[in-house]
């Protein structure tokens, strides 16, 4: 499994809030010894810093290397750099499904503009290089709100904001009003654009407003169906095209445990590999929690929405 540490809504500065160490604090590290032994005999090069910020064309003044092999080499040299871990710097798990749900106005909509900005970056501060299918549900996609957070990006001094200056064109938002329409989406108009152009990310805001308004309690085993047949679908792309899916949830309150748990049931927290959480305290604070991920244990932070999107309470 693959984790793209830059489809991230800037969470270098909410995780120093839980002693996680963020990439932009790396200085010079040294590669691994597969790739040490690669880049040196290749092209005498040793450090990673060097590799990312070499031009293409000096590494093939170095080597005989194909641009295919550039890519890869500098990928390589990245990861050495950006810790690969979820919330470490920033980031989320490509393959799977990650869910994010909570109540409203907690800032569910506000995490996935900053991500389909943030996946844009260059992959050596972060990023995939690649573009976000916005697929919304409920509403028109909040346009304005993505206009106020653009100026705010890149935070990272390191890179020039001319490298996103086409951020909104590579935000590309799609209408979905029912589950008919998005299972036409992801089996046939989303496989054709992703063979012709780099997505990195796929979100889905929200999943739940489909299934919950499509069916009535007479069609819960056909709504069951569906939705199984959704999350494979998402599954596939994700796992073929390596690009990350964010699905956002709303919540139902249980009556036998009186929390707030996801809505849609068994059937869909089956079909999910993260489940991450935004929540308001009654004081009016916020708080992400990581609830389950494969790779990483139960833990949370505060942050607060601002002009310029998600941040820590410290910031």
């Amino acid at each position: 499994m693959e984790y793209v540490e830059g489809v991230s809504p800037e969470f270098r500065y909410i995780s120093e809030d839980i002693g996680i160490q963020p990439a932009r604090h790396a200085q010079h590290f040294g590669l691994p010894i597969d790739l040490t032994e690669l880049s040196e005999e290749k092209t005498g090069i040793k450090d990673s810093v060097k590799i990312i910020q070499a031009e293409p064309r000096e590494l093939k003044k170095l080597a005989n290397l194909t641009d295919e092999d550039i890519d890869v080499l500098k990928q390589l040299a990245a990861e050495t750099i950006l810790p690969r871990r979820f919330i470490r710097g920033g980031g989320i798990p490509t393959r799977g499904i990650n869910e994010l749900y909570g109540v409203s106005g907690a800032g569910k909509t506000q995490f996935c503009l900053q991500l389909a900005i943030t996946v844009q970056y260059p992959l050596e501060f972060g990023g995939s290089s690649a573009g976000c299918v916005y697929i919304c549900t409920e509403a028109q996609f909040p346009n304005r709100r993505l206009q106020q957070l653009v100026p705010h990006f890149p935070r990272d001094e390191r890179f020039s904001s001319s490298l996103l200056a086409k951020v909104t064109d590579n935000i590309l938002v799609d209408h979905i009003p029912d589950v008919e329409s998005l299972n036409e989406c992801l089996t046939q108009r989303l496989p054709v654009l992703l063979s012709n152009r780099k997505i990195g990310l796929i979100v889905i805001d929200s999943i739940a407003a489909l299934f919950r308004a499509d069916y009535t309690k007479d069609q819960m085993i056909t709504r069951s169906k569906h939705m199984r047949t959704i999350g494979m679908q998402l599954h596939q792309l994700a796992d073929k095209y390596k690009l990350a899916v964010l699905c956002v949830n709303q919540v139902s309150d249980s009556i036998e445990t009186n929390q707030t748990v996801p809505a849609l049931g068994l059937v869909w927290a089956n079909l999910v590999t993260t489940k991450l959480k935004v929540d308001t305290r009654p004081d009016g604070s916020k708080v992400f929690s990581v609830v389950t991920c494969p790779h990483l244990p139960p833990n949370s932070c505060p942050y607060k929405i601002t002009a310029r999107g998600i941040e820590s309470l410290s910031s």
